[in-house]
């Protein structure tokens, strides 16, 4: 940031600026022509504009047009050439502050915020658009507020602290609907919608996608067009992270075909990088390995460190699964040096991931441990209830402001809709004075109605309060009951445990276990229940990552020798069938880790739930330890465990069956949701 006292320069200088300024030109208008003919023509209009308006003044110049110029030249630079962008916005700033022109001053320090994001220098691009804010503090400058909120944003969310992110997006959105720019507001949304993707909340982030999308539906401009690319993009993420690969790429390729007709090295960078993940996902390691480099090529010419860094660790994944493991620990020391420079704790929490994978796989099992728990710790930092609840908080707030605009709008045409009746019967009463004793009356009768009518809103709304005060108190209630019940249950658990302690028969020990295992799976329920956003609702992910953490703790301990693998997408069911369910599952991951993996140390358990339709549904546990006794039959179960299995399976109107193959054995459990099934039902019956 340049900052001078303003005063006479001496005439040498502003003729050395002038010269500049005009060698500037020049060099830009040649080192543009390559690019698209619209912004060849629209910065020749201004540079002709600047011309003519000097021979007009004699060779004098308003020197604000001047710096809107160059402001606008370096924004363009921005596209391929951050450090011109850098050295041409350092002018404009400078001559900006020389006339104390303060509009020019805040556009300045918004785009030095821009090009230090787009270099990963998120702090300095913080500083820049705050003092961009504070320049603007009586608000004159609606657009640039907006700017400087969703700059802040941008950077708050690139350093994962998504509380500030979203405080600061919010403000942005706000005022962008206020000045009805639907450009800003799609790209508010595309931010939004991206941390919801931070916070595995699939729904709301879908939702965000559409409205950004829905914001500049229709809109036929190449800054429409280019938005649309990056928010399709960004939804083809998703279907990469479904494992998707072949409909992410098309979409993939459409937008690369797009950005490289633009040779837009930003964007273009972004989705060479997104091409790459692709076909690392596929396994054509020599496709993924060529577009990351020509991404990290990209980056490094524009110096984006960010981007530099999440290269560099991606290169270190396809290493690894080839094999390299050198080479992929030096790409991923470089990538989590970077990271930890800037400060992006996403990336530094996947560095320490890939870093333990690499140890493990050569050999270096304590060096693997210790990323293991960085990464865990990392994890623990950036994604917790509270973070995830002041987001929603802010959410929520927005919402709320949202509704009381809307019915602040109405109210505002509801008056002007009575004022204007009000004068019309006020002119009606002049016109026909002859009429006043039956005007008057039906003024007297208008006025009792409409104290009726105030009177019956009134008690309109102390009933939907006290409905509404009904209701969050059930729910208190509810959320208390679940709470309490998983209390008590934890207490049957602690005895169990307690009891176990003078108990030297390992059978009946390991009953006692088991045991504690199965009111272990009912309390997780409750649980999930009362911390849920629903309360009616069970997050079947989050259940079975928990209880299978505790089943691995149980009877693994620390040792993370016995991955398990969970796919559930996004389903929920109610409590009914959420507990036969979980125990089902308690049952047949127990007995993997008793028997399955009794004598075998490594392998990998599966938990997978396919919807059939939206009653019908297909449970798949398989694990590919020890294979079950020859003369074991599942049609006749001996164990308890398999008993409840068969028994909580013909309660959720399903039924039980096992596969195995060379390697693999599979339980399979189909069943119905009760709440879904019951309620069709009861359609069909009416």
């Amino acid at each position: 940031m340049i900052n001078t006292a303003s005063m006479v320069k001496p005439i040498v200088f502003i003729l050395k600026e002038r010269l500049f300024f005009t060698t500037l030109l020049l060099c830009f208008t040649l080192s543009i022509f390559s690019q698209s003919n619209h912004k060849i023509d629209s910065l020749q209009r201004l540079i002709t504009k600047y011309d003519s308006q000097k021979k007009s003044d004699n060779g004098s110049i308003a020197d604000s047009v001047r710096v809107n110029l160059l402001i606008k030249i370096s924004r363009v630079y921005t596209e391929n050439d951050l450090e011109k962008a850098l050295s041409v916005q350092k002018v404009a700033m400078h001559q900006a502050q020389r006339i104390n022109y303060q509009l020019g001053i805040i556009k300045s320090y918004n785009n030095f915020g821009k090009i230090y994001l787009d270099r990963s220098d998120f702090y300095d691009a913080i500083n820049h658009v705050d003092l961009a804010l504070k320049t603007n503090k009586n608000k004159a400058y609606k657009d640039d507020e907006c700017v400087s909120y969703l700059i802040k944003g941008q950077c708050y969310l690139f350093l994962n602290n998504f509380p500030e992110s979203s405080k600061n997006l919010t403000k942005a959105l706000q005022i962008a609907e206020q000045i009805k720019d639907p450009i800003k507001i799609a790209r508010i949304y595309n931010n939004i919608a991206i941390i919801y993707n931070k916070q595995e909340k699939l729904e709301e982030e879908q939702l965000n996608y559409q409205k950004a999308l829905q914001s500049i539906n229709g809109i036929q401009s190449p800054a429409a067009e280019r938005l649309r690319n990056i928010i399709n993009s960004n939804i083809a993420l998703n279907y990469l992270d479904q494992k998707q690969y072949d409909k992410a790429l098309t979409i993939f390729q459409k937008c690369f075909e797009y950005e490289k007709k633009l040779n837009y090295k930003t964007n273009l960078a972004g989705s060479s990088r997104s091409l790459s993940k692709v076909y690392l996902g596929k396994k054509e390691y020599p496709k993924a390995l060529e577009y990351a480099q020509n991404a990290l090529e990209l980056y490094t010419q524009l110096g984006n460190k960010s981007g530099q860094a999440d290269v560099y660790r991606e290169i270190g994944v396809i290493l690894t699964q080839t094999n390299q493991f050198r080479n992929a620990l030096d790409f991923t020391q470089k990538g989590l040096q970077l990271s930890t420079k800037i400060g992006e704790l996403e990336s530094i929490k996947f560095c320490y991931e890939n870093l333990s994978q690499i140890h493990s796989k050569l050999g270096n099992y304590k060096e693997a441990y210790h990323n293991q728990v960085l990464f865990k710790k990392m994890s623990d930092s950036m994604f917790n209830s509270e973070i995830n609840d002041k987001v929603t908080q802010i959410q929520m707030t927005y919402e709320f402001y949202k509704k009381q605009e809307k019915l602040k709008r109405l109210q505002n045409e509801k008056d002007a809709k009575l004022k204007s009746e009000s004068n019309k019967q006020r002119n009606f009463l002049i016109a026909i004075a002859m009429t006043l004793f039956f005007l008057s009356l039906l003024t007297v009768g208008i006025y009792f109605n409409l104290k009726s009518y105030k009177k019956q809103k009134n008690i309109v709304e102390r009933q939907k309060e006290q409905i509404q005060n009904s209701l969050t108190e059930k729910e208190t209630l509810l959320r208390e009951i679940h709470h309490r019940v998983k209390n008590n249950l934890q207490i049957i658990s602690s005895l169990l445990n307690m009891q176990s302690e003078d108990i030297e028969d390992p059978k009946v020990l390991l009953s006692i276990q088991e045991g504690q295992s199965r009111v272990q799976a009912m309390s997780l329920i409750h649980q999930n229940l009362y911390q849920s956003e629903h309360i009616d609702k069970v997050n079947i992910q989050n259940y079975f990552k928990e209880l299978t953490h505790y089943l691995s703790t149980m009877y693994k301990g620390d040792s993370n020798s016995v991955k398990v693998n969970i796919e559930t997408s996004t389903i929920q069911f109610d409590f009914d069938t959420a507990i036969p369910l979980g125990l089902i599952v308690n049952e047949l991951v127990s007995n993997a880790y008793k028997h399955a993996f009794s004598t075998k140390k490594e392998g990998q358990i599966a938990i997978k739930i396919n919807a059939i339709n939206s009653i019908d549904y297909q449970l798949l546990v398989s694990n590919d330890g020890e294979k079950l006794p020859s003369n074991f039959d599942w049609n006749k179960p001996k164990s308890l465990g398999m008993k409840l299995v068969t028994i909580l399976s013909k309660q959720l109107r399903g039924s039980f069956s096992l596969k195995e193959n060379e390697s693999i054995t599979t339980f399979e459990v189909l069943f119905k949701d009760l709440k879904e099934f019951q309620k069709a039902s009861k359609e069909l019956n009416t």
